[in-house]
């Protein structure tokens, strides 16, 4: 399963246009912007929403739907709108990322890799963001947890997403830049962290990105629990699987060598045992 980006435009005109038929809110607020996903996901199922690609002309229709029937649409860019429903489906339907899903029937969308080099620039943008945001959950699950928790511009976000800063490093290609506004960022995240929590509690292996730096696309898979029986998904990215397997491997060689050492030990201590006179 894979991720995608969100764009943000400012005018009101641009919006109307975007969402041909819909109830425009002409001035937008953080609030007006949460009535929207609350409306959204409390009288409409809001998650066919994220089952569409961003930047396809079924998530235009979903959006617009959404206004033709009773939810006012802030004039902002369907991203913004897209990750403020996430973050909502986030609180009702997991709460944190690794908690079990509290309905049995989610869908996301998913995109192949083919696809993706035929797709115009803006979507390709939009998806990018989806996957960064995907790349920060999975490399700081509870900070994003967190993050969906604070009041949006408030000083408690601003000081959750300075915590995250090392990971947004960690999550962009080299030479990758992103001009993020906060709405954008808050965004990215949401829907980053919904997919996560989604991919976590699914039975198998499973990528969750789709990502033109495979290095940074995340993927889940299950893992037995060292020293129990026990097993669980993890999700990680590329990058960070690939060091785990080179600490699986220096683990690897560290427990033989101490092996090894532990039997030269034995042998030399009933060699003396052996061969030492008594008494």
């Amino acid at each position: 399963m894979h991720m995608e980006k969100s764009l943000l435009l400012g005018a009101a005109a641009a919006a109307a246009a975007f969402f041909p038929g819909s109830a425009v809110n002409a001035q937008p607020t953080p609030d007006s912007i949460q009535q929207f996903a609350q409306c959204a996901t409390t009288n409409y199922e809001g998650a066919e929403l994220l089952a569409t690609q961003p930047g396809s002309a079924e998530e235009a229709e979903v959006l617009a739907e959404y206004g033709r029937r009773s939810c006012a649409t802030p004039a902002v860019g369907p991203g913004v709108l897209r990750g403020a429903v996430a973050e909502q489906l986030f609180k009702t339907d997991f709460g944190s990322i690794g908690a079990s899903p509290r309905r049995e029937t989610i869908e996301i969308f998913t995109i192949d890799m083919r696809e993706l080099e035929t797709l115009d620039a803006n979507a390709k943008k939009r998806i990018d963001y989806v996957a960064f945001g995907t790349c920060v959950a999975a490399a700081n699950p509870e900070g994003s947890s967190k993050l969906l928790t604070t009041k949006v511009e408030s000083a408690q976000e601003k000081a959750v997403m300075t915590e995250l800063v090392p990971q947004f490093a960690s999550c962009l290609a080299a030479g990758e830049r992103f001009t993020f506004s906060r709405a954008d960022l808050r965004s990215a995240l949401a829907e980053g962290a919904y997919r996560l929590a989604l991919s976590w509690t699914l039975n198998g292996e499973v990528v969750v990105t789709g990502i033109r730096d495979p290095s940074k696309s995340v993927s889940c898979k299950v893992r037995t629990i060292s020293g129990t029986r026990m097993r669980r998904t993890v999700c990680l990215t590329e990058a960070q699987w690939s060091a785990r397997a080179r600490e699986d491997e220096y683990d690897a060689e560290d427990f033989k060598r101490t092996s090894r050492e532990y039997e030269e030990i034995q042998t030399t201590i009933m060699t003396r045992t052996r061969f030492t006179p008594a008494g």
